[in-house]
């Protein structure tokens, strides 16, 4: 038990480390690919190609699900992941465009997963909505900490020494170095290899689980294709800074986050329906008016309601669906949910790069559509778990009925 806590606090420990890495750097990947003289069409290809590779590769992992130990699997991510880094700092000193690049989607690829297999490990040690809820809410409070970090130091200068955009990749492979040693300190490997090969027919016959992941797919089209690149969203359209706009992006993410852990201890509705109208609603009207009316404070106002409400309620709009798997089960359903994921960030992104320049209206306008669609998918799926929850119930109580009458027959 002893063993099993200090696990879960481990696991814990380097999803910190790994969210401050991604913090720190994250928001300013596609800057640091426009200074290159990288046109926004074209960074929206690079990051979606690196998302799309992603989400291929992750489907493809699921045919080795039972020879994978998945804490393995993490620390030869984060050593690849000092590996790439390294790379696109070497890359962009020495001129070489490609290996820039190409380190930049290497590293793209093993950041999607480690967020793939975090879940599935802390699943083999507890498995429950309001953990997975957690995960993902340390996960986001890092991140954030680590952009107000870079936010207030990018650009800024000490003497000669300027803390330009290859330091911030240097100050996320430090962090990086903090994961691996937090992963190499968790004990009893064998726990988290996968000892069973998932039944994949359990998972595709469960007709909500097929409908969830289209659902998914969707809203993550939906999200990408208007923040896919938020912060040249705010840099063009609204004129900030790069560190003004970070430290707007980061200010609304922490207010986020302190909803969302409101949200999870003491503010979560009864009823189902009221989660999606303030996760997903709410962001809709915003982007509407935001069409209608489409200046500078609209925009900013549409990005920190998109940014707030985004973090809560991953329990009841995730996590619930998600859970519905066996554990032998979690690892390959991760990969299908996450190959998904990524290919839908993809298709989201690249929609973002090509409308960027045709304006806030074009922008938003393509991403409603898609919102619409999961809103209506969301609701769907809300009925169909509450029809099959009654009808679990009315089997019970006939069965508790059968029961009593043979008895009194008897």
């Amino acid at each position: 038990m002893e063993q099993k806590k200090k696990n879960i606090q481990l696991i814990f420990l380097y999803l910190i480390f790994y969210g401050l890495s991604i913090g720190i750097w994250s928001e300013f990947t596609q800057l640091w690919l426009n200074e290159q003289k990288i046109s926004i069409a074209n960074i929206g290809v690079i990051v979606a190609s690196a998302s799309f590779v992603a989400g291929l590769i992750i489907i493809g992992i699921t045919k080795f699900t039972k020879k994978i130990n998945e804490l393995i699997i993490v620390k030869i991510a984060f050593l690849g992941k000092i590996l790439f880094l390294l790379g696109m700092v070497l890359g962009y000193e020495l001129g070489i465009k490609w290996m820039s690049i190409s380190s930049f989607i290497a590293d793209s690829i093993l950041n999607n997963l480690i967020v793939l297999i975090t879940y599935p490990l802390l699943s083999h040690v507890i498995k429950d909505e309001k953990i997975y809820s957690k995960r993902k809410l340390v996960e986001y409070t890092a991140t954030d900490i680590g952009l107000l970090i870079s936010s207030f130091i990018v650009g800024k200068s000490i003497g000669s020494f300027v803390f330009n955009y290859n330091v911030l990749i240097m100050i996320s492979m430090i962090f990086v170095i903090g994961a691996i040693i937090s992963v190499c300190f968790i004990k009893n490997s064998t726990v988290f290899k996968v000892k069973e090969k998932a039944n994949f027919k359990d998972i595709f016959d469960d007709k909500i689980l097929n409908i969830y992941l289209i659902y998914h797919f969707i809203g993550q089209i939906a999200y990408m294709s208007a923040l896919g690149m938020q912060l040249l969203l705010i840099v063009n359209y609204a004129n900030f800074t790069a560190s003004t706009g970070a430290l707007f992006i980061v200010v609304c993410c922490i207010l986020g986050d302190i909803f969302g852990y409101i949200a999870l201890k003491k503010l979560t509705p009864k009823n189902d329906y009221v989660t999606i109208c303030i996760k997903f609603v709410i962001r809709f009207i915003f982007y509407t008016i935001l069409i209608i009316v489409p200046i500078k404070e609209i925009l900013l106002i549409t990005i920190f309601v998109s940014l707030f409400v985004s973090r809560a309620y991953e329990n009841k709009t995730d996590a619930i669906y998600v859970n519905r798997c066996k554990k032998s089960e979690m690892f390959t359903f991760a990969n299908i949910r996450y190959g998904v994921t990524y290919i839908g960030k993809a298709i989201g992104t690249l929609i973002c790069g090509f409308t960027f320049e045709l304006g806030l209206r074009c922008i938003f306008g393509v991403c409603i559509g898609f919102m619409a669609i999961q809103i209506l998918m969301a609701f769907g799926l809300i009925k169909m778990r509450h029809d099959e929850e009654k009808r679990k119930n009315q089997d019970f109580l006939e069965c508790q009925t059968n029961d009593e009458n043979s008895t009194n027959q008897k």
